[in-house]
């Protein structure tokens, strides 16, 4: 006897990307009417309880088919945080520049000391420690947009996790050549492959940058809607090309995003108010981060995990409340300011891959330390960064 016509269906990318916007959308209202959470926090909920670790609605096939999506709500915040910072800015703001990678340096030292005090070799620890100085792009302009923030705290904020991002990718590269050397492995992989990350991503961005500033220049500054549709095909161009060359997808979009806001002429690249435009990848974004996110492992890494977490919010917060007076704001909301870095990069997942690759006996424990570590960020980040923009007073929910 044949099988009934939907007894042998399978969902597709496009079923499963619909699936992620409408369950997010529910799970996201929910979590603000009911429990009075950040939206962000009931997308990843969402994405937990349907995703391989709840009821297995979407496993982790049609969560990596449905990656196109993801990686593009990725590439447009990268770009959107990349346009953020404001070189003439920060040449002015010098405090603000060398306090963001003061303490950026700061958490990778730290981070880098707990966890070969917890018995960490020091390669994979060099490659988390790393990932452990961004914080997440995505997070912080979706709450910046849910609670309406503006002011000083707000502003300082998004210019750091821009900075910190890049900041993160540059020690991510050279730690990866560091694990490289310590495995023994030949010249290509210890200086040449690494070079070519660090430098053709940021070569592939700054190309970008210069197309999407001539590109608008001839368009001119009347056709808004065709410099936005402009935008969206050169931000998925780059992250499409950084895949293909094997580059890395985070800092060519970064560079791309501050190529168009500093290079000569960049003011040509109107605000195209991207992040406004792409919610629905954004919750689709989170709720696939939450379906990825495995509990189990931080059943028996639980206490390094969270030392890590403690540590790395703890020099954020202290490096800024230290520095509050140089950046023009009280101590407390220097504080409150390094608090709101918690959230950790949604790229971090992809620099996890590549950091296993270079692994051999210690991927499996590598992999599962910061998937432990993302399931605590990935809860806690975003009511503690809307937590701290409230004690600001910068928001308007």
């Amino acid at each position: 006897m044949h099988d009934l016509p939907w007894q042998s269906l399978a969902l597709n990318p496009l079923a499963a990307f619909g699936i992620l916007l409408a369950l997010g959308v529910l799970g996201g209202q929910i979590a603000v009417r009911v429990a009075k959470l950040p939206g962000i926090t009931g997308y990843i909920l969402s994405g937990l309880i349907i995703g391989p670790s709840g009821l297995k609605l979407l496993d982790q096939q049609l969560i990596d088919e449905a990656g196109l999506f993801i990686q593009l709500a990725l590439g447009l915040a990268l770009f959107d945080m990349g346009r953020r910072v404001d070189l003439r800015w920060l040449r002015r703001e010098k405090a603000l520049f060398a306090t963001a990678l003061l303490s950026g340096v700061i958490t990778f030292l730290g981070l880098l000391a707990l966890l070969t005090f917890s018995g960490f070799p020091m390669a994979p620890a060099s490659l988390l420690a790393a990932i452990g100085i961004a914080t997440s792009p995505v997070v912080l302009l979706e709450l910046v947009r849910e609670s309406r923030a503006e002011g000083q705290v707000t502003e300082r904020l998004m210019a750091s996790t821009g900075l910190n991002n890049l900041l993160s990718l540059t020690v991510f590269t050279l730690a990866l050549s560091f694990t490289h050397f310590s495995a023994g492995h030949g010249v290509e992989a210890f200086i040449l492959m690494p070079g070519w990350l660090l430098l053709g991503s940021v070569l592939l961005g700054l190309v970008a940058g210069l197309l999407a500033i001539r590109l608008n220049v001839w368009l001119g500054g009347g056709k808004r809607e065709a410099q936005t549709v402009l935008m969206f095909g050169l931000i998925a161009l780059v992250v499409g090309l950084s895949a293909m060359l094997k580059l890395l997808p985070a800092l060519a979009i970064l560079v791309f995003g501050l190529a168009t806001r500093n290079l000569e002429r960049g003011y040509a690249v109107a605000e195209p108010s991207l992040s406004s435009r792409s919610s629905f990848f954004f919750v689709a974004f989170f709720v696939a981060a939450g379906a990825q996110l495995m509990p189990l492992p931080l059943a028996s890494l639980w206490p390094p995990a969270i030392g890590f977490v403690l540590v790395r919010s703890l020099l954020a917060a202290g490096s800024w409340w230290v520095a509050a007076r140089s950046n023009g704001l009280p101590p407390r909301h220097g504080a409150l300011l390094g608090l709101g870095l918690l959230p950790m990069s949604g790229s971090a997942v992809i620099l996890m891959t590549m950091g296993a690759l270079t692994l051999s006996a210690g991927a499996a424990e590598f992999s599962g330390f910061l998937l432990s570590v993302l399931c605590l960020t990935e809860l806690l980040g975003p009511i503690v960064t809307r937590f701290a923009l409230r004690c600001a007073q910068e928001t308007r929910d």
